[in-house]
C-alpha cells in the first residue's frame, strides 16, 4: 500500500496561507540546517513533517548521553553514533516524501560558501559564536536568508537575517565576544525552551518559503519560558556590517580590482577573457561592454558555470559594487583568476 500524501497533508491543505499551492512551494524548497542538537532536532522534525522537499543537515558531532534530554530525535541506543547518520535514518520515518542530504564535518572558512550554495534558506542551530559569525558572513556574501536561533538557560532568541534587505548578525551584535559566551554544556539548558525555539525556527523557514508578510526580519524575538513573556527588539541594516562580512574572507581572496584602462588593454591584445555582466537585463540592453549577462542573484544561485577555474574572468556592473560581490564569491569557490571592473561601466564611458 502506497503512502497517501494527500491525506498526510490534509490539515495544511485546509489552511488559507498554505493550501495546495503553498504545499507545493514547501515541496520544492531546499533548506540547510547547520547544527543537529537541541535546536536542530525540533527544527528538523517540523520541517520534515511540513514537507520541505530537500533538507540538508550539517553537523560533525556524535551523540552523548547528556544530549538526550533536549535533542529529541535521539535515544540511548544512539549514544556514540554520528548525529547526521542517525537523523538520515530517522527523519524519513516521519515523512517518506522528503530527501535528506548530509554534510558531515566542521563548518569552517574553507567550506562554508560551497556548503550553503545549493540551498534556498540557511538555519543556524549551532552553539558556537565564531561559527555563527562565519555562517552569517557567508550568507551575506551569497545573498541567502539566515534563520537564527539561540538559547540561554530558560531564555530564547529567534530572528531572520539577510532577508529583503534586513540586517544581519553583525548589525545586531557588532562585537564578537566569543570568549565570554558560554555553551549549553557549560551553563545548562532548559529542554522546554530548546523545543520552543527550534519549532519557531521551523516556523520562520515556512513563512519565508510561503512569502508570508510577517517574517521576523529586522526583529529579534526574545522569549522567557518561565515567565511566559515575549518581546521584540528592532534592528536595522548597517553598511559597515556588510563590509565586515566581506572582510571575513578577504585573507583568502586575491586582489580583485582591475582598472578600465587595464581591461581595455587586455581586450585590445586579444587576451582570453570571460566577461560577465552581473546587472539586470534592462541595464545590459541599455549599454554593455560585451560578455555574458548573468545577473548577480542568478550567479549566486547557479550550480554550474560556463567558464573553468583557470579562465580569466572579469565581472562588471554599473559602478562596481555588485560585481565585486560576484568576484569575491567566485574567488571563494576556487576560481583562480577573477577580477572586478573598478568603477563599473560608468568608469568605462567617463
Amino acid at each position: 500500500m502506497g503512502f497517501n500524501f494527500q491525506s498526510y497533508y490534509q490539515s495544511h491543505l485546509k489552511l488559507g496561507f498554505i493550501g495546495s499551492e503553498g504545499q507545493g512551494k514547501l515541496q520544492n524548497a531546499k533548506v540547510l540546517v547547520i547544527g543537529a542538537g537541541g535546536l536542530g532536532c525540533p527544527c528538523l522534525q517540523y520541517l520534515t513533517t511540513c514537507g520541505v522537499g530537500l533538507l540538508g543537515i550539517a553537523d560533525f558531532d556524535t551523540i552523548s548521553l547528556s544530549n538526550l534530554h533536549r535533542q529529541i530525535l535521539y535515544n540511548p541506543e544512539d549514544v556514540g553514533k554520528l548525529k547526521t547518520e542517525v537523523i538520515k535514518e530517522r527523519l524519513p520515518r516521519y515523512n517518506p516524501g522528503i530527501k535528506i542530504q548530509l554534510h558531515n564535518g566542521l563548518v569552517d572558512i574553507s567550506n562554508v560558501l560551497s556548503l550553503i550554495k545549493e540551498y534556498d534558506i540557511i538555519v543556524d542551530c549551532t552553539d558556537n559564536f565564531q561559527v555563527r559569525y562565519l555562517i552569517n558572513d557567508a550568507c551575506v556574501i551569497a545573498g541567502k536568508p539566515l534563520v537564527y536561533g539561540a538559547i540561554y538557560q530558560t531564555e530564547g532568541h529567534v530572528t531572520v537575517f539577510n532577508y529583503q534587505q534586513s540586517g544581519n548578525l553583525r548589525c545586531l551584535f557588532p562585537q564578537e565576544n566569543n570568549e565570554t559566551i558560554q555553551s549549553c554544556a557549560d551553563i545548562g539548558a532548559y529542554n522546554i525552551i530548546t523545543g520552543i525555539i527550534g519549532s519557531m525556527l521551523a516556523n520562520e523557514v515556512v513563512k519565508i518559503i510561503l512569502h508570508h508578510k510577517d517574517v521576523l526580519a529586522g526583529k529579534l524575538c526574545q522569549i522567557d519560558a518561565l515567565t511566559v513573556t515575549m518581546k521584540q527588539i528592532k534592528y536595522h541594516l548597517s553598511p559597515y556590517s556588510i563590509q565586515k562580512s566581506f572582510n571575513t574572507f578577504s585573507a583568502s581572496i586575491q586582489s580583485l580590482e582591475i582598472s578600465q584602462s587595464a581591461l581595455k588593454e587586455k581586450i585590445k591584445n586579444n587576451e582570453g577573457l570571460f566577461l560577465i555582466d552581473v546587472r539586470e537585463s534592462k541595464e545590459h540592453k541599455a549599454f554593455n561592454i560585451g560578455g555574458e549577462l548573468i545577473p548577480l542573484q542568478s550567479l549566486l544561485n547557479r550550480n554550474s558555470f560556463p567558464f573553468s577555474q583557470n579562465d580569466t574572468i572579469i565581472c562588471y556592473c554599473e559602478i562596481g559594487i555588485r560585481s565585486l560581490k560576484a568576484a569575491k564569491y567566485l574567488s571563494s569557490l576556487g576560481f583562480k583568476h577573477v577580477f572586478n571592473l573598478h568603477g563599473g561601466v560608468k568608469s568605462w564611458i567617463s
